[in-house]
């Protein structure tokens, strides 16, 4: 990289000087179980890091962005200075690849709705937006093109045979547009077989839009639905940080108000209200409606970059048994669709939590590492990934070229979000390996100050993911959500760091007892 992407080396040295030097004291062997003397997880050197991967000046290290580049920069030199050995490709420490990293709009996108007397032409991030843009490289092309394209009702666009539903039985939507409401029937009714007490798995959006692309459906619009009183789709956002999905088909969100004129018309708010009532999908083609769009949409492909030091072997385990530590560094930038207030689009989604906090961790446990290697029987590998907030794509581009040989990775153990203890940590994963609540017990006994519970979102909700699909035993650290989650009070000044400190000279405990393990930890699948 330029230097436009990289710190001063004089700040970020200072920066790893301090951080190396804040009183650590080494990790030692004292009997069994394995202790530390004192801790060896600095909190004021944790916090530093967070405190510049947060910084305004990153601006949220949205995936693609140069700022995501300058934290990979300087994570790669947190492990140099640490002692880590290169994990990368071509001897460095980064592992790059390639993601979709938002929308290129080009000029000409339209969306015209018609119900054969009277046509209402919608504006692009005011009257509609994509919610799912099928692949397209060139913005100057039209990714689709529809002209003239009958449009059919299918209620709330959900196949749901366990809960006898169908909004498509008796209506073929092959070669034609699809429009449905948001939501799902009798959503707050606790006696519905719906049940009102949590959305059903199939009133999803990537649900609904296979439902439709599965029986031919050329595009799915979905209109916010006349029980909610505010349409609470964003159309904003859009403009600001042009971002969708791809589900195989176009998928429109359309603003309700625009079109009210062609919804009184064609009956749909009181085809809904019946369908409510009774659980009668009332699905129909609208006799004389069409749809004509055109979609000059391209991804925005980018290359971004996993960042790998591995601290070599010191055991008579094999050379090529590791285990894996790592947390994901990338966030959502300037918000858009991956933010809990889509409101605030535009604004820094700083990300000290989520997943600053975990980044950090993982810089001082390798350091603590290397400055006392003896401990760990076998390898470990300390991986910042990038694409996580993007669908763990940083994870499964490493897991299908690992640095050593996955066959010989041991387990994983993964940080996100641990940034707010309170003196607590939820830990999920030992279901699939339960001969590490052992090691666990005892980590937790040797680092000490923390409460671990056996709980939280469950494994397999981040990083770890990838891990666990290919059979290998991995825990996963979080200290929960909370109300700055994907939003941009997420900053550096409500870190617990010495909390965080604890969690992570836990998990470097847990890591030494995997490290010196006679055996490996057995996969016991659950998923």
């Amino acid at each position: 990289m330029g230097e436009m992407y990289r710190w001063s080396s004089r700040a970020l040295m200072a920066l790893l000087t301090c951080a190396a030097a804040l009183g650590m004291t080494p990790w030692s062997m004292v009997g069994t179980p394995v202790r530390a003397e004192t801790p060896p997880i600095a909190a004021r050197a944790l916090l530093d890091h967070v405190r510049l991967l947060a910084a305004d000046d990153l601006r949220g290290r949205a995936n693609g962005s140069p700022e995501l580049e300058r934290a990979a920069d300087y994570i790669a030199a947190a492990f140099r200075q640490a002692g880590l050995t290169p994990g990368g490709v071509d001897g460095t420490f980064f592992q790059p690849f390639a993601l979709d990293a938002g929308l290129t709009v080009g000029a000409g996108n339209t969306l015209t709705l018609s119900n054969g007397r009277r046509e209402v032409s919608l504006t692009l991030g005011k009257g509609y937006y994509p919610l799912s843009v099928p692949p397209n490289d060139d913005p100057a092309v039209p990714s689709v093109s529809l002209t003239g394209t009958p449009l059919v009702f299918a209620g709330y666009g959900i196949s749901a045979p366990g809960l006898r539903y169908d909004d498509y039985t008796g209506v073929s939507v092959a070669g034609k547009a699809v429009i449905v409401f948001s939501h799902e029937p009798q959503e707050t009714n606790r006696f519905s077989r719906f049940n009102g007490s949590q959305p059903i798995p199939e009133s999803s959006l990537y649900a609904k839009a296979l439902a439709a692309r599965s029986r031919g459906a050329r595009a799915l619009l979905v209109v916010s639905d006349p029980v909610h009183a505010v349409d609470q789709a964003n159309y904003r956002v859009f403009g600001v940080v042009p971002d969708a999905d791809d589900f195989g088909i176009p998928v429109l969100r359309v603003h309700r108000d625009e079109i009210a004129p062609l919804l009184l018309g064609w009956g749909l708010d009181q085809s809904v209200r019946q369908i409510d009532g009774d659980l009668v999908p009332r699905p129909r083609e609208l006799t004389g409606a069409t749809v004509q769009y055109q979609q000059f949409l391209a991804r925005d492909r980018r290359t971004v970059r996993n960042v790998v030091g591995i601290l070599p072997a010191r055991g008579a385990s094999p050379s090529d048994e590791a285990v894996v530590i790592g947390a994901h560094y990338d966030h959502v930038g300037l918000g858009g669709r991956f933010s809990m207030s889509p409101e605030r689009t535009g604004e820094i989604h700083n990300g000290a939590d989520d997943n600053a906090s975990g980044t950090a961790s993982v810089i001082e446990m390798a350091r603590a590492a290397a400055a006392d290697p003896s401990r760990f029987g076998r390898a470990l590998i300390f991986v910042a990934f990038a694409g996580e907030e993007r669908g763990l794509l940083g994870s499964r581009h490493y897991v299908d070229a690992p640095a050593r040989p996955l066959a010989g990775t041991v387990a994983m153990i993964n940080l996100d979000m641990v940034g707010r203890s309170r003196g607590a940590v939820d830990v999920s994963g030992l279901d699939t390996s339960p001969s590490l609540e052992s090691d666990l017990a005892l980590a937790a006994r040797a680092a000490g100050g923390i409460t671990v519970r056996q709980e939280g979102p469950g494994g397999g909700r981040s990083d770890d993911s990838s891990f666990l699909d290919r059979r290998i035993p991995a825990i996963n650290f979080f200290t929960g959500f909370h109300g700055d989650y994907h939003r941009p009070g997420d900053d550096w000044q409500r870190i617990d760091a010495e909390g965080t400190a604890r969690i992570a000279t836990l998990a470097l405990e847990l890591v030494a007892r995997i490290a010196a393990r006679p055996d490996r930890p057995e996969f016991v699948s659950s998923r």
